[in-house]
Formats: structure tokens, sequence, C-alpha cells
């Protein structure tokens, strides 16, 4: 197994940074699959036109992102993907080029059906007044963006985060982090079929309402509807991509 030796990038983006990049890529592109050995360090170094020194800083990045284990002995290992850190920023970031965004997406929105649904009715009982008024806020301001995609898009992951904060969940709002950029990169994708800001925009209305009426069952209903028709826009846009 040959791999591509480094190209020049930004100064902003250390050597060290790159090994690791270009090593966990092979890992989660499936270069190197469960249970295959990592080339021996001295080859991987002249592979990679770095030194030892590097792939082994590398080699512990991927440790500890659960990727690889490394035994006396016997070398560096894959690990199954079960092992690795779902949420690490890294990994979501490589995950999500490629063809394997959509299998994340999917991943990703059968998450959000999990517990959005739940943070919709935890918010209308939790919500205060002051973040009802800077949702309804938001909303119309979503209502004058809908022509504008981009901004439109930002505005409905912001909408999103939003009720994550309003139902006053500590860990909940710390498990959203890291996947935020994925969240507004999907919803510019899934966005830009025809009609989908709109059909969006009468869902967010409508859990604002439920949200507005302390209604716990008719928000996390409402929330159910709004994700359904998300994951029929990701069928729709993993169809188109494979033709």
């Amino acid at each position: 197994m040959v791999l591509p030796a480094l190209k020049a990038e930004p100064k902003a983006v250390s050597l060290s940074q790159r090994v690791s990049s270009e090593l966990m890529k092979q890992v989660l592109g499936g270069t190197f699959k469960s249970g295959d050995l990592l080339p021996p360090e001295a080859r991987l170094a002249e592979e990679l036109g770095v030194s030892r020194t590097l792939v082994r800083e590398a080699v512990k990045v991927l440790v500890e992102k659960g990727l690889v284990t490394v035994r006396q002995g016997r070398g560096t290992t894959v690990q199954p993907e079960e092992c690795w850190n779902p949420l690490d920023p890294q990994i979501l970031a490589l995950r999500g080029e490629g063809e394997g965004v959509f299998r994340l997406w999917a991943e990703l929105l059968e998450a959000r059906q999990v517990f959005e649904v739940q943070i919709a009715g935890m918010a209308a009982l939790r919500l205060s007044e002051e973040q009802l008024g800077q949702l309804s806020t938001h909303l119309r301001l979503m209502d004058r963006l809908i022509e504008q995609p981009a901004q439109y898009h930002d505005a409905d992951a912001e909408f999103h985060l939003m009720l994550v904060k309003a139902a006053r969940n500590a860990v909940l709002a710390k498990l959203i982090e890291p996947v935020r950029f994925l969240l507004q990169d999907a919803f510019r994708h899934t966005g830009a079929l025809p009609g989908a800001p709109q059909h969006a925009q009468v869902h967010h209305w409508q859990i604002f309402r439920a949200l507005e009426a302390r209604d716990p069952k008719a928000a996390q209903e409402a929330m159910r509807v709004h994700l359904e028709r998300h994951a029929q826009n990701l069928m729709t846009l993993a169809r188109d991509a494979r033709g």
C-alpha cells in the first residue's frame, strides 16, 4: 500500500497535523480496514516524506481518537468503527468529505430523531419568556431570508440550536457542539431542493406555536413531522447523487 506524499499546505496547518490527517483519511476511507496492521513506522515515514518522529506523533493522535491501537511486538492495528469517537471534530470533518457524507448525514438525522423530538418537549416546559421572544424574532428574520438560501440555512441551524438551549440541559447542549457545522452543511444541501425552505419554515412556526402554548406533546409532534420531511429531502439528495 503506497500512501501519497504530503503536498504543500498553508503554514497554519502544522506538518504533524497533516500527517495525522492523512493517516486518518486512509483509515476512515477504508484503505486500512478493521484489523489491518498499519505499515511499519519507517515505511510510513518514507512514503509520506516525513520523519519517523512525526509518524509516531500522528499515530498517537489516532490512538487518542480510537482509530488504532498499538501493542508491543504486534504493531499498530486499525480498530473497528464502533471504537472510534463519533463526535470527534476531525473525524466528523473527514467523514463529511466525499461519498461518505450521505451516510454521516443519515446517522446524524437518526440521532436528531431520537433526541431533538424530546428536546422540543423539554423546551416547551422550560423556555423563558425572553427565549420565546428571541425565537419569535429569529423566525421573523428567517421569513425575510427565505429567498436567500445561504443565510436562511445558517439561520435554520441556529433555530435548532436555540431550542437546545431552551431545553436547559447542559449535557445535551454540549453534545450538539461538535456537529453544529454538519447541521449547517446538511441544511444548505437539503434546502437547495425546490420548496424545501418554504416547507421548513411552516414547520418551524408550528414548533414555535406549540412552544408558545407550552404544549410539550404538540411541540414533539411538530418536531417529528419536521424531521420526517428532512429525512425525505435527504433521501432525494442521495438518490440524485447516485443518478
